[in-house]
């Protein structure tokens, strides 16, 4: 995940502005917004996410770079064909708890994103269901991990799910959505 900024850093930026929330969190509210299908503007989705995290405070100029740079590599990686999309989580040598707790933020940013655009769950489809729901069940998860092989390989199973999961929602609902925004513009 070398493209992003390194997460204690983003960390650090996010604490220093005021936002107690952690990367991977934003970076799965974007993924969500992105996975249900939403096509919208830059100016938008940073409305949407000040609304959530900044009690509908503009950004500083500083958070609103790292936004911009989040949702322009989801973007890119959900639609570049070759499953490249990664979760932002703390590096692979941070605790497994940290890990684990960060992933959790992830899914509920997920979530949070997911449930801000996507109104009528009634209409998705099954597999997509099954992801929402088992994501929930993700989020109730206990973080406390030994360090052990075992659990390492444990929570990188639980990680790679979530990673093909949001790839199978964005590519059932969020290419969908592109592909008619693309048609409706060249008409």
């Amino acid at each position: 995940m070398s493209e992003f900024k390194d997460y204690q850093q983003a960390q650090l930026l996010l604490e220093q502005h005021e936002l107690y929330i952690s990367p991977a969190e934003v970076h799965g509210t974007i993924s969500g917004l992105l996975a249900c299908g939403l096509n919208i503007e830059e100016s938008e989705y940073l409305g949407l996410l000040s609304d959530v995290f900044n009690e509908g405070q503009k950004f500083d100029s500083s958070i609103r770079e790292f936004c911009v740079e989040l949702y322009k590599q989801v973007s890119t990686r959900f639609n570049d064909g070759e499953f490249q999309f990664e979760l932002y989580l703390p590096r692979e040598d941070e605790s497994l708890q940290d890990q684990a707790e960060a992933l959790i933020s992830w899914i509920a940013g997920f979530l949070l994103g997911f449930g801000l655009k996507r109104k009528d769950y009634g209409t998705l489809s099954a597999d997509v269901k099954e992801v929402i729901n088992d994501f929930s069940e993700i989020t109730k998860l206990d973080t406390r991990f030994d360090e052990t092989e075992d659990d390492q390989q444990a929570l990188h199973e639980v990680i790679e799910y979530t990673r093909v999961s949001a790839l199978l929602c964005f590519a059932e609902m969020g290419k969908e959505s592109q592909l008619t925004t693309t048609s409706k513009t060249i008409h």
